[in-house]
């Protein structure tokens, strides 16, 4: 198991309340790009992406070169996610690469961004078994296990007109006697998480992109839907990181930013 330095932890809070254990390790990649793990699972959501993409980041290059090897925060994945098939999500090329040189993980997402997968490595993704598509509908999640993990996968609009048709799927892991929510890029549309009754499931740390904290509809789907004990804003172009940071400092100092990618943080339920 990969030895981890440089993390941010929440360790001396668990040390006031006499435990210091962590339930999960949250390692930030680029973007919207996680890697969820309790110690025995690793699951990898967005995380096949490497190069900037508009005015989204990429990978540093000490970062990009363990992900080429699968090596580092980047080994023993058991599960990889994408949310939908934008290239700030999941970059396909990559995708191809990292799925054959990481010969465990097991990579579940919808038509879309394999269809874009098939355009680089055919053969792979049509006949091999760790390639595996799913297709939730509103009101229908999908739900699956790997290694310790459960997954519940929503289907939430990306949008509309140009994004109408995107598939966009939320994910809610239960890994380590938690329950961790990964949004992708979802539209600020109550009825959808509603549909998805998302204020009746118990969530542990929830995954929000930065948008959702700036003036309008945001604050009250997170209230509604998305108020978990731990909040981590993600999703924030690089170049507005300085602006987003004071803004979230003046707003909402209690939501975490992982600023780079390869930070982490341990989060215990004895914190909750």
């Amino acid at each position: 198991m990969w030895l981890r330095k440089g993390v941010f932890s929440l360790v001396a809070l668990l040390c006031l309340l006499g435990d210091t254990r962590a339930d999960i390790t949250i390692t930030q990649l680029a973007n919207e790009g996680v890697i969820i793990s309790d110690g025995e699972t690793r699951i990898m959501i967005d995380g096949m992406v490497v190069e900037p993409y508009s005015v989204y980041g990429g990978l540093p290059e000490n970062a990009a070169a363990l992900f080429k090897q699968a090596a580092g925060p980047y080994s023993d994945i058991d599960l990889a996610l994408a949310s939908h098939r934008h290239h700030e999500h999941n970059q396909p090329r990559y995708a191809c690469a990292f799925m054959q040189s990481s010969e465990e993980t097991v990579f579940v997402s919808s038509s879309q961004v394999l269809g874009l997968m098939r355009e680089k490595c055919r053969k792979f993704v049509t006949t091999s078994p760790r390639i595996r598509e799913i297709d939730p509908q509103y009101g229908e999640p999908e739900v699956f296990e790997q290694g310790g993990a459960r997954v519940t996968v929503f289907l939430l609009s990306h949008g509309t007109r140009k994004y109408a048709s995107i598939q966009n799927y939320a994910h809610l892991v239960e890994i380590g006697g938690m329950a961790v929510l990964h949004i992708g890029d979802a539209a600020m549309t109550p009825d959808d998480f509603q549909t998805a009754e998302l204020d009746q499931r118990e969530i542990d740390v929830a995954l929000i992109p930065f948008g959702y904290f700036q003036p309008g509809p945001g604050s009250a789907l997170i209230n509604r839907y998305l108020d978990a004990p731990v909040k981590i804003a993600v999703h924030i172009p690089p170049g507005e990181m300085e602006e987003v940071k004071l803004h979230m400092t003046e707003n909402f100092p209690a939501v975490t930013i992982l600023e780079n990618p390869l930070k982490e943080i341990n989060i215990s339920s004895a914190a909750q």
